[in-house]
């Protein structure tokens, strides 16, 4: 059970639109109006939560529980009236609702649905003038829990629920169904026998076996699974069908999450979107605060494959789930046909001594608005948080409250496309929005006088009702080189709204790369592909052909280019079977030289044509200056062609004498020689190696 009080759970209201998809992204299903959590009338009820009495286990004496609290939470982006109403129980409320603010109105406890398989006039009616988000909180003393209710123009005829295990004979998993229109026949088969009705003899409903009943507007009817110790009693894939639209509420009146060790009990509710408004791709984030937290997948059809970041760990038939009791990373799920996921948290007792049991409806990525209005609990000792996940592209352009979003704050959502943020939040009403659809919802645990205690809602959705395209793109393909490993990170995709995932990812050809084994499981999005150089120092290349299960194929180049004068490597990626055009590499150098000139040779006296011959010798030595060029060209990979260039400045000097003149008389003259030249020269030639 709770172990403090929750005033509020997080509210969050939607607004604005779909935002048109990005070029890339086109395959989100086409939309000829918007529907969303936001409306103007409501069909709602509140479930049966934890036990009217309380047994004392020594002398078996009963005493009333902890008081019963319902309240209805209603916001909207206008000024406008509320209207609320239960026939069955002659409650009637107006309140007036001022723009962008909330508004508790507190619902006579009369209404909570205490029987099984009974007809009741306990449908909760609520009419405004403009569009409104309503929320229903449903609280005992350490048991509480949240719903966002759903408009009746997006409510839908065929349903599954979404229960948990039992916890005691009276704390079970349950489903409630309110008709929105006279003479509803509603269809029911139970995934477990049912515990039939109150009065005896209670005539239950066998597992599978479909009953019917009939609802007229405002009648609400709740079906609780008969004990069983050695099953689960869960209604979890329960059909309800109807003819007429039907709002379905389901969950547990007191849940151990996730199993009957792990302490305490808490209500867990939710309003389902109906199977058609169901999705493919789910983005289920990590509760900030928590170790871990469990999810479920909920099938309608059979032979669909669920996969949990790339991996197939399911195949589900119609009304199967597939749990992950210890979620310890950020899980990206897709499927092969529409599911239902769920995310709970742990109950405190599971080693992180913080919050409770909670449920929360995950809003698949076909039903992402670009705006949200939310709000969190009163003030108290609450740690509140969102989880938002976005197009990575357009997180600069995400505004809380009119304000940029520290991108510091978001990380890669593994290697999809997207980030998610894990943003605490103020107390108070606060307003999210981008240029591209996003998924957020909202949640919190308390400490200190609140501890022990948590709450989470979906942030809203869009409610439209999916159409499954034909899946007509082929697959993608993107690489980047990691510094910290020297390996080249390729990964291959087939993970767009209405992709049905790789079947093939081969390597055609290859130079100089090392491809590391590609084993995956056909159907998965996204199929990570090391490469690593074999000759760092060198140019490569891989051409990938890949193709998904609709027979889409495409194919692309990654180039791998080793710069060697800034000892880098470069990585670009090519369609359409393009080559890499890999740049001849010419290096260039320069050399300037001194040396020194070794004149001390004699050089002789001609006896012709001086007719007074002077013998010079030459210096012992000379600086001389020469500066050459080369340049280098690969033409093969082994193969380079080399080429030189240069100017030499050569220095003589020579000196000599006479020690007579021509006349035969004495006498000393000295005679000096200074001469440069210069020389040029250019060179060719190919180097292998």
């Amino acid at each position: 059970m709770k172990l403090a009080y929750l005033i509020l759970a997080a509210l969050v209201v939607t607004s604005t639109a779909f935002a048109q998809p990005a070029d890339d992204d086109t395959t989100r299903v086409p939309r000829g109006s918007v529907f969303t959590t936001e409306g103007r009338e409501f069909w709602v009820v509140f479930q049966r939560n934890f036990r009217d009495y309380v047994t004392d286990e020594r002398t078996q004496a009963q005493t009333p529980a902890a008081t019963l609290e319902l309240e209805l939470f209603v916001t909207s982006s206008k000024n406008t009236k509320v209207r609320i109403d239960i026939p069955g129980i002659g409650f009637h409320v107006e309140r007036s609702l001022r723009a962008n603010r909330v508004v508790n109105i507190q619902i006579d406890t009369a209404a909570q649905l205490r029987s099984s398989e009974v007809v009741e006039q306990l449908g909760i009616h609520i009419q405004s003038d403009e569009p409104v988000a309503v929320y229903g909180l449903n609280h005992r003393y350490q048991t509480t829990d949240t719903y966002l209710a759903h408009p009746v123009n997006v409510l839908g005829k065929y349903y599954r629920a979404l229960g948990y295990p039992w916890l005691q004979n009276d704390l079970l998993s349950q489903v409630a169904i309110v008709a929105t229109q006279n003479d509803t026949k509603v269809r029911i088969i139970p995934s477990v026998a049912t515990a039939g009705t109150d009065k005896v003899p209670a005539e239950p409903k066998p597992a599978g076996v479909p009953f019917e009943v009939i609802l007229n507007r405002g009648e609400a009817y709740q079906v609780m699974p008969k004990y069983n110790p050695n099953g689960t009693s869960d209604l979890t894939g329960t059909i309800i069908e109807s003819d007429k639209p039907v709002a379905v509420f389901s969950g547990h009146n007191c849940a151990y999450v996730p199993n009957i060790q792990t302490k305490a009990c808490n209500l867990l509710v939710e309003q389902l979107p109906s199977v058609q408004s169901w999705g493919r791709q789910f983005f289920v984030g990590t509760l900030a605060g928590r170790s871990s937290a469990v999810f479920r997948i909920l099938a309608s059809v059979d032979n669909t494959q669920v996969f949990e970041n790339g991996k197939l760990v399911a195949t589900l038939q119609g009304g199967e789930f597939y749990e992950n009791k210890e979620q310890k990373e950020h899980t990206l799920i897709t499927s092969s046909a529409p599911v239902l996921v769920a995310q709970y948290s742990k109950g405190f007792d599971n080693g992180d001594n913080v919050g409770d049991p909670m449920m929360i409806v995950v809003a698949p990525t076909e039903q992402f608005l670009s705006a949200y209005r939310f709000a969190t609990p009163v003030r108290g000792s609450w740690h509140h948080y969102i989880n938002m996940i976005a197009p990575t592209r357009s997180l600069a352009a995400l505004r809380l409250d009119g304000q940029k979003i520290d991108l510091r704050k978001f990380k890669p959502f593994n290697l999809s496309r997207y980030s998610i943020g894990q943003i605490e939040v103020p107390y108070g009403t606060h307003t999210i929005d981008g240029p591209e659809p996003f998924g957020l919802y909202s949640y919190g645990f308390g400490y200190d006088e609140s501890a022990y205690d948590a709450y989470g809602n979906g942030g809203g959705q869009s409610m439209e009702v999916v159409v499954e395209l034909p899946d007509t793109m082929a697959p993608t393909l993107d690489a980047r080189f990691d510094r910290a490993t020297t390996t080249i990170m390729a990964i291959a995709r087939d993970d767009r709204v209405n992709d049905r995932g790789l079947e093939e990812v081969v390597p055609i050809d290859y130079e100089n790369l090392s491809i590391g084994v590609i084993d995956f499981q056909r159907g998965s999005p996204i199929v990570p592909i090391n490469l690593i150089p074999q000759d760092p120092t060198s140019n490569g290349y891989v051409l990938f052909k890949l193709r998904d299960r609709a027979g889409n194929q495409s194919y692309y180049t990654v180039c791998v280019k080793y710069d060697d004068i800034g000892d880098s490597i470069s990585v670009s990626v090519l369609t359409n079977n393009a080559s890499c055009e890999f740049a001849p590499k010419l290096t260039f150098g320069a050399l300037l030289k001194y040396s020194v000139l070794d004149n001390d040779v004699s050089i002789p006296a001609a006896s012709e044509p001086l007719s007074n011959p002077v013998i010079f010798k030459g210096s012992p030595g000379k600086p001389s200056i020469g500066l050459h060029g080369s340049a280098e060209i690969g033409y093969k990979p082994n193969l380079f062609l080399v080429g030189r260039a240069g100017f030499d400045f050569w220095n003589g000097d020579a000196f000599g004498y006479s020690d007579s003149a021509a006349d035969g008389s004495i006498l000393v003259e000295e005679y000096f020689l200074d001469h440069t030249a210069v020389m040029f020269t250019i060179g060719g030639g190919a180097q292998y190696y």
